[in-house]
C-alpha cells in the first residue's frame, strides 16, 4: 500500500519539476512545445488508466505519482517521438514498474519506460546521436537547482548522491577521456544527466538507504555515464541505461555497507 509520505513526496516532486518543463518548452520551439504539452497529455492519461484496470475501478482520483510519472518521461526526452512507440513504452513503464509492485519498486517507471523505447523503438526518435557533439544545456541544469534544494530540505533527496556523481564523473573523464574531450563540468550539464540524477537517482524511493553507500552509488553511474558516452556516441547521453544498471546495484550496497559494520539508515 502507498502511504501518505509517498503521496506527498510525490506531490513534492511534481512542484520541483514545473521549472524544468517550462525550460524545455521555452528549448523546444512551438511546434515541439506543443506536441511535448500533447504527450504528456496522453501518458498521464495511460497511467490513469492502467491504474483505474489495477484497482478495477471506472472513475479513480488522479494522483500526484501519475502526474510525476507522466512529468518526468516527457523530460527526459530529447525532442519529437512517435507516440505509437511513447505510449507501448509508458504502458510498460507504469505497469511493471508501479501498478505491479503494488506502487514501490526499486526503478523508477519513468525510466523503465524511457529504457523500454529506446531500445524497442531505436528509429523513433529516442536516439539523440552524437551527444558529445552536441552543446551543453546550462539553464536546464540551473533550472534544477530550486527543486533540488527545497526536496534535499524536505528529506526527499539524499545529496550525497549529487556529491558521489560528480566525483565520479571527474574521476571517470580523468581516466578515459582524451585531452580533446568534454572537460568533467561540461559533462554534468549536457543531455539529461542533471534531470535524471537530481529527480529519480537522488530520490529516496530508489537511493540505497545508508549514507556510505549514496557516495559509492552516486560514483558508480556518475562513471558509467561517462564510460558509456565516450563507448558509445549513438546512445542517447548514457543517462538511463547508466541509471538502469546503478539502480540495481543500490540494495547491493546498502547489503554491503551492513556487511562492512556501519548501520543502514530507515
Amino acid at each position: 500500500m502507498v502511504t501518505a509520505g509517498l503521496k506527498q513526496n510525490d506531490l513534492a516532486q511534481v512542484l520541483a519539476l514545473s521549472p524544468l518543463l517550462l525550460v524545455r518548452l521555452y528549448a523546444d520551439g512551438a511546434d515541439a512545445a506543443v506536441q511535448r504539452l500533447a504527450l504528456l497529455g496522453c501518458v498521464f492519461g495511460v497511467a490513469y488508466i492502467w491504474s483505474a484496470v489495477f484497482k478495477r475501478q471506472i472513475w479513480l482520483r488522479p494522483e500526484a505519482a501519475q502526474v510525476h510519472f507522466a512529468l518526468l518521461f516527457i523530460l527526459l526526452l530529447p525532442g519529437p517521438v512517435g507516440w505509437g512507440g511513447a505510449l507501448l513504452a509508458v504502458s510498460f513503464g507504469w505497469v511493471f514498474g508501479h501498478e505491479i509492485f503494488g506502487g514501490r519498486s526499486i526503478l523508477s517507471p519513468a525510466l523503465l519506460a524511457l529504457v523500454f523505447a529506446i531500445f524497442s523503438f531505436p528509429e523513433g526518435g529516442f536516439e539523440q546521436h552524437y551527444i558529445l557533439h552536441a552543446s551543453t544545456n546550462p539553464l536546464l541544469a540551473l533550472s534544477c537547482v530550486p527543486g533540488a534544494i527545497w526536496l534535499v530540505w524536505k528529506k526527499v533527496l539524499d545529496w550525497r548522491v549529487f556529491g558521489g556523481v560528480a566525483l565520479g564523473v571527474a574521476v571517470a573523464v580523468g581516466v578515459f577521456a582524451a585531452p580533446s574531450s568534454l572537460a568533467w563540468h561540461d559533462h554534468l550539464v549536457l543531455g539529461t544527466l542533471s534531470i535524471a540524477v537530481v529527480f529519480i537517482a537522488a530520490a529516496q524511493d530508489y537511493a540505497p538507504r545508508s549514507p556510505w553507500a549514496g557516495w559509492v552509488y552516486g560514483a558508480l553511474i556518475g562513471a558509467l555515464i561517462v564510460a558509456l558516452r565516450l563507448a558509445s556516441p549513438d546512445q542517447p547521453d548514457g543517462v538511463a541505461l547508466a541509471l538502469l544498471l546503478g539502480g540495481l546495484f543500490a540494495p547491493l550496497l546498502d547489503r554491503m555497507v551492513s556487511w562492512g559494520g556501519r548501520d543502514v539508515q530507515p
